[in-house]
C-alpha cells in the first residue's frame, strides 16, 4: 500500500513540476515566432517611414507657401517651375513630383472665393471657378473682403519598401497663406495692368 501511495505522490509532482515548467525547444519556438516578429518589424518601419514622408511633404509645402507668400513681382511658369523643383530637393523624392498654385479673392457679397489665377506645373492642370469652389473653399479660412490667398497643392509619390499595410500612394497636401508684403501675387498676363483675363469657370472671361 506504502508503495502504490509513493508511486501516486511521484506521478502528482511529476505532474505539477510539468505544469509550472517554463522550459521549451528554443529552435522550435524560434521558427514559429521569427516570422511573425519579422512581419511586425517591417509593417512598424513602413508604417512610420509613411508618416515620416507625410510630414516632411507636409513641411516642404508649407515652405512654397512662404516663399511665394513674400513675393512682390510678377511670377510666371519658370518660376513656379523653380518652386517644383526646390519642392522636390525638400522632400529628396526619388519620384517626380507636382503641385499648383491658385490665388482667390473673396467676395463678402457673394459670399464666396473668386479665381484670380490658377497654374498646375508638372502636368497638373489649371482650376476653374467650379474646381474652387469644391477644393479651394473647403480649406480657406475666413477672409476679409476682397483679400487674397495663395493656395499650394503638392504630390510626391511615396513607394514603401514592402506593401505591408501602405501601398504605393500619392501624398497630397494643401497649404494657404495669405500675402505679406503685396495685396496680392501676381502671374504675368493675369491682372498685371495688361488688360489680360481669367478663366473663371462661367463660360467667360473677366478682366482683372
Amino acid at each position: 500500500m506504502s508503495h502504490f501511495k509513493a508511486v501516486i505522490l511521484d506521478i502528482y509532482y511529476r505532474a505539477s513540476e510539468l505544469r509550472r515548467s517554463e522550459k521549451g525547444s528554443f529552435s522550435i519556438e524560434g521558427v514559429l515566432m521569427f516570422p511573425i516578429l519579422l512581419w511586425a518589424y517591417i509593417g512598424m518601419y513602413v508604417f512610420f517611414e509613411g508618416l515620416r514622408e507625410n510630414n516632411i511633404n507636409l513641411k516642404a509645402a508649407y515652405t512654397i507657401g512662404d516663399l511665394l507668400s513674400r513675393e512682390t513681382e510678377l511670377v510666371d511658369m519658370d518660376y513656379l517651375n523653380g518652386m517644383n523643383n526646390v519642392f522636390g530637393w525638400l522632400t529628396r523624392s526619388q519620384n517626380p513630383v507636382s503641385m499648383r498654385v491658385t490665388v482667390v479673392r473673396y467676395d463678402e457679397v457673394s459670399d464666396s472665393h473668386v479665381l484670380v489665377w490658377s497654374r498646375g506645373v508638372a502636368g497638373k492642370p489649371d482650376l476653374v471657378q467650379d474646381d474652387v469652389d469644391v477644393i479651394i473653399s473647403p480649406e480657406v479660412p475666413i477672409l476679409a473682403d476682397a483679400d487674397t490667398a495663395i493656395v499650394v497643392e503638392t504630390w510626391a509619390r511615396f513607394d514603401p519598401i514592402m506593401e505591408i499595410g501602405l501601398t504605393s500612394t500619392d501624398i497630397y497636401n494643401l497649404v494657404v497663406t495669405p500675402p505679406r508684403f503685396a495685396e496680392q501675387l501676381m502671374f504675368v498676363g493675369v491682372g498685371d495692368g495688361g488688360g489680360s483675363t481669367h478663366d473663371d469657370g462661367n463660360g467667360g472671361d473677366t478682366g482683372l
